[in-house]
């Protein structure tokens, strides 16, 4: 795309930002900076056993990412009933063609989705999200909801932002996946360009994941390389 088309593009997301409903929370708290915001608290989607993580009792812990803000702890809660008894489903739907999960030691976790063609270019991009996030659940389970209010975030921005064009050899800004993640601050919709979808809010693990996998026991078509956008 050339420079004009790519200008012309980045100005009308910035006003379909602009317009955009969603959680603006982080936005409106007066924080003086894109640093200065309360962090989610980290969950533990369900493994591939369809339940909650085989190895622990899934747990939430917030991550202060503002100055001079301390860490608190409160416990997370396993999928509910209905999630828990459904069997996950990770695999291609309308707006989805596969969804992943990485996993840390310290309980940190990224979900990946792999977004359709129909899901960048569609027209109702708040169905979009509904869909998408509704396909998240069938796949990883109902999450704390201390970290569903970020984790949505971060999947409106990536939808609202779907069709920036990337640089190098990339074609989109979001590279291939639309990746959530745990330890994002909500950066709410007026940020969503400033932060790169909070891409720049807290705190990144420094060690590899433990594991990548579907929650559905099939295993991953793709690997995913991680936040772009």
């Amino acid at each position: 795309m050339g420079l004009i088309g790519a200008a012309g593009l980045l100005a009308a997301v910035a006003i379909t930002v602009a317009d955009a409903g969603g959680s603006d929370k982080a936005s409106d708290a007066g924080a003086s900076s894109d640093q200065q915001t309360t962090a989610p608290a980290t969950g533990t989607p369900r493994d591939s056993a369809g339940t909650g993580s085989s190895d622990r009792e899934p747990t939430a812990t917030a991550s202060a990412t503002g100055p001079a803000s301390a860490a608190t702890s409160a416990p997370a809660t396993r999928p509910d009933a209905a999630g828990a008894g459904a069997a996950p489903y990770c695999g291609a739907s309308r707006y989805a063609e596969e969804i992943t999960v990485q996993r840390w030691a310290g309980g940190d976790f990224r979900i990946s989705l792999w977004p359709t063609d129909a899901a960048r270019h569609a027209d109702d991009r708040d169905g979009a999200v509904s869909e998408m996030w509704a396909a998240i659940n069938r796949c990883v389970g109902t999450l704390d909801s201390a970290v569903t209010e970020s984790l949505q975030d971060q999947l409106r921005c990536h939808e609202f932002l779907a069709l920036v064009p990337g640089s190098g050899e990339e074609r989109y800004a979001t590279g291939t996946t639309f990746d959530i993640e745990s330890w994002r601050p909500t950066p709410g919709r007026r940020r969503w360009i400033s932060t790169r979808c909070g891409n720049t809010l807290g705190t990144d693990p420094t060690t590899t994941p433990m594991k990548t996998y579907r929650p559905d026991g099939v295993p991953p078509r793709s690997q995913p390389t991680g936040e772009h956008a």
